[in-house]
């Protein structure tokens, strides 16, 4: 009677255990799909969330265009959708404007009225796994970074005097592959030379490395613990073909040899404090012969929310620094 009973407890906790582990590598799978695969940014989420589908309805006059890549993990053909802002003033000038993590350029032109202002045409892409582009997975910069090096390069060779003066602007994780695209410039082929004479680049909310953000995330979402989200994030890598660290912002900055802005929200809900203060040292340790370096920080706001906390103080802010970084561009990114 006792072996019975001891060999039904056995059998019961050989089930539990193996259920155990199938539930958790259910949850490892999905924790990790969820993080290469982010919602897509829909008509409907554009009307829902931000009350526009296209530049129009910000005022703006636009083209639809789509830039054939190729995908440098496949090799097979990218489609990349991007709205061309054109601007009569801009003179050459034109600010490359990259969405972030499960938004689109619905979400970017927020950004684009100012910059349209300011005298500059815009393009705004569509990064792969992203609102209307292909693409299946979003690497956080580590793939992207190819991809918006052939679009830009793609862009001047069609628009040769509208984009004389080329400036990069990310948001969030748009931010990383801004600074991912930036920082390896002076590696490219003659092909991308479009990409090595950047005027400048703006960095809005990029946190310090992506692996930090996502757990950071995790936690404030209620997700898993620790150990659930190492698993999530090397099982990512490894269907992805990726390795975030190799894009990390917080050694990208240093890399980057054109002036360089950093707006970063006081109070953001997805990147930490540690991550805020790593990302200003980087800025403040960058070589002097890049030029101008700023770090500005917005108290109180929150998350890509600093152009709607003070509209008049990020203007001027942008403003100065494009000012500041297109008088030392010529002597500093030229090759």
């Amino acid at each position: 009677m006792i072996t019975t009973v001891l060999h039904g407890l056995l059998i019961l906790a050989a089930v539990a255990l193996v259920v155990g582990i199938l539930w958790s590598a259910l949850v490892v799978i999905l924790m990790a799909y969820v993080l290469l695969r982010p919602r897509r940014m829909s008509d409907a989420r554009g009307i829902l969330e931000l009350g526009r589908l296209c530049p129009s309805d910000l005022g703006l006059e636009y083209e639809e265009t789509v830039f054939a890549v190729v995908d440098e993990d496949t090799g097979k053909k990218l489609r990349i959708a991007a709205w061309w802002i054109p601007n009569p003033r801009a003179a050459g000038r034109c600010a490359v404007l990259v969405h972030g993590y499960s938004d689109s350029k619905i979400g970017a032109i927020a950004w684009a009225p100012l910059l349209h202002s300011l005298g500059w045409a815009i393009l705004a892409p569509d990064m792969r796994a992203h609102g209307e582009s292909g693409g299946k997975f979003c690497t956080a910069g580590f793939w992207e970074r190819h991809d918006l090096r052939q679009v830009i390069d793609r862009l001047k060779i069609s628009r040769p005097s509208q984009t004389r003066q080329l400036i990069l602007f990310g948001i969030s994780t748009g931010a990383a592959i801004c600074a991912a695209t930036a920082a390896g410039r002076e590696d490219l082929a003659v092909r991308d030379l479009a990409v090595r004479d950047l005027a400048a680049v703006v960095l809005e909310c990029p946190y310090a490395d992506f692996r930090n953000s996502a757990t950071f995330r995790a936690v404030r979402l209620g997700m898993p613990g620790p150990w659930f989200q190492d698993a999530a994030l090397r099982l990512s890598q490894w269907l992805a073909r990726c390795d975030f660290s190799a894009v990390r912002p917080v050694e990208m900055i240093g890399r980057i040899a054109c002036p360089l802005l950093v707006i970063e929200a006081g109070e953001d809900q997805f990147v930490s404090e540690a991550d805020r203060r790593a990302i200003q040292g980087a800025v403040a340790a960058r070589p002097p012969q890049h030029g101008p370096s700023v770090y500005w920080e917005l108290p109180g706001a929150h998350h890509v929310l600093g152009l709607a906390a003070n509209p008049a103080e990020y203007r001027r802010r942008i403003e100065q620094f494009l000012t500041d970084a297109l008088h030392t561009t010529p002597a500093i990114c030229e090759k």
